[in-house]
């Protein structure tokens, strides 16, 4: 049994051979079994033919001639059907030699375009992407239509290996520019802390972690005179280039506005009406203002649709300090803005930050929020500015898990000294 599954497990030459000869085998097998079987009907007929005259030959005295002819009858019959045997193996072996050459014929013009589809295939490769059709293929029956599909095939596969290769070396061109991009926009923000190591009256901290694309989180602080001191958290709606190309521009106005002695409020409005011209993309700016006077621990903020801030009270816990905010900047020309007046007291903090930490998002799509942010900064209330950030940066971190970022995360953090006496 395991020789002739062997028998059957080569190539097609070699299944169509041995198909053919079991096939002729079965065949002679069939014929010879019928032959012997009709010869020895007709010697049994032959005999019985010859028993029923044996008797009238016996009667006449002629005994001797009875067998001399049965004897040549029969010995004529194996004679004739010696030759008739003969006759058939000689047929057998006829139709033998024309099964095998046609057979060996039949499987040159299936196996020979096989095995060189088989060969063109292997030798695919990075110099020979396509398979293209030749002659030898073109057999007018199945193998044609195989060898046609293979060469559509490759066609295909080696047109999009070429828009595949297109893509990529765009993609990679893009992603060098967002990086450089990326970097630019970091560069444009304050990183170097304490920012102002002579200043004694405050500590400040902020970061920013952005996400995989580029966006338009940005946070800034600077000093006005040597009594004020300005600070912003914006997020520019949008990711990509523009966006940070708009949070670029809309830095450089909010500070150069806030700088030349405009409040909050006056500095929304002019920002806005300046965003306004020419918005085509529709782009706006979330923003949060203050200016603080440090000798006093007297602010004034205005907020324009940004996240409310956090407010801790010397010895207390951050709670969200909630009220009713403007419109965003860069929507509509000439809106108003309200200013919030507010007092600090030494050991008192705020806290400020993008819709990037309360919009983290973990695995099963929940959000982060505001409860959670609260609870870890509250877990160690009186931490300097900088451990704030990082303990709500690791709490960020173990609620999405592994889940990926969609967007900055940008926070603030100032804690007030009050002042110091020269």
């Amino acid at each position: 049994m395991k020789k002739l599954r062997n028998l059957f497990s080569g190539g097609i030459r070699l299944k169509i051979f041995s198909m053919l000869l079991i096939t002729i085998v079965l065949i002679i097998a069939a014929y010879t079994a019928v032959f012997f079987y009709q010869s020895n009907k007709v010697k049994q007929l032959v005999n019985e033919t010859y028993e029923t005259q044996k008797q009238i030959y016996i009667d006449n005295g002629m005994e001797d001639e009875y067998e001399a002819i049965r004897s040549d009858a029969l010995a004529t019959f194996h004679n004739e059907m010696f030759h008739a045997r003969n006759i058939l193996i000689l047929l057998v072996v006829l139709i033998v030699a024309a099964g095998m050459v046609s057979a060996f014929s039949i499987a040159g013009r299936i196996t020979d375009p096989l095995n060189t589809i088989t060969r063109r295939i292997a030798s695919l490769g990075v110099r020979n992407r396509q398979f293209r059709m030749e002659d030898v293929y073109r057999t007018g029956d199945e193998i044609e239509v195989l060898a046609e599909s293979f060469a559509k095939q490759s066609a295909r596969v080696t047109l999009y290996i070429d828009q595949v290769k297109r893509v990529t070396a765009e993609k990679e061109r893009i992603g060098a520019e967002l990086d450089m991009a990326s970097k630019i926009q970091s560069s444009q923000l304050p990183t170097l802390f304490p920012p102002f190591p002579d200043r004694k009256e405050f500590s400040l901290y902020a970061s920013m972690t952005p996400a995989k694309e580029v966006g338009g989180d940005f946070y800034d602080f600077f000093m006005i005179d040597d009594d004020h001191i300005g600070f912003v958290m914006a997020d520019v709606s949008g990711k990509g280039v523009p966006a940070a190309l708009l949070m670029m521009v809309s830095r450089v106005l909010i500070k150069s506005t806030m700088q030349n002695g405009k409040g909050p409020a006056e500095t929304l409005i002019s920002v806005n009406n300046q965003l306004c011209e020419g918005n085509d993309a529709d782009f706006f700016v979330t923003v949060w203002l203050a200016v603080l006077e440090i000798s006093t621990g007297k602010g004034v903020a205005a907020n324009a649709g940004h996240e409310h801030p956090a407010l801790r009270r010397a010895g207390g816990n951050y709670e969200l300090v909630v009220y009713k905010h403007g419109m965003p900047v860069g929507v509509i020309r000439d809106l108003p803005y309200k200013e919030h007046e507010f007092q600090l007291q030494p050991g008192d903090s705020f806290f400020v930050y993008t819709d990037g930490v309360a919009e983290a998002t973990a695995a099963s799509k929940e959000l982060y929020g505001t409860d959670r942010m609260l609870q870890a900064m509250n877990r160690d209330p009186d931490a300097p500015p900088e451990r704030v950030l990082a303990n709500i940066a690791r709490d960020i971190d173990r609620f999405v898990g592994g889940a990926e970022q969609f967007d900055d995360i940008t926070m603030l953090c100032f804690r007030y000294l009050g002042p110091v006496e020269h």
